[in-house]
């Protein structure tokens, strides 16, 4: 009964921490995957512009990518905080 009415909660803010340290090492595991091994993709798309030069492309991919990774921290991880906070 200690475990979850006191350790658990106690530590919930360092476990969505690891949550989200996790979530962003994976995200860039898969961009740097994507630029090694796949034809289709965020990372392929970004090698193919900076391949051509073509900076547009490529920041238009960064741009992507930010917004991909503060969707998710925003629809996921900050209500998450929210809840730990009440």
């Amino acid at each position: 009964k200690m475990y979850a009415l006191v350790i658990l909660p106690a530590a919930l803010p360092s476990i969505i921490t690891g949550m989200k340290l996790g979530w962003s090492f994976a995200w860039r595991s898969l961009m740097a995957a994507e630029l090694l091994y796949v034809s289709l993709g965020l990372g392929y798309l970004l090698m193919i512009g900076r391949e051509l030069n073509d900076m547009s492309q490529v920041i238009a991919v960064m741009l992507v990518i930010i917004a991909i990774g503060l969707i998710i921290d925003r629809l996921i991880f900050a209500p998450l905080e929210a809840r730990v906070r009440e």
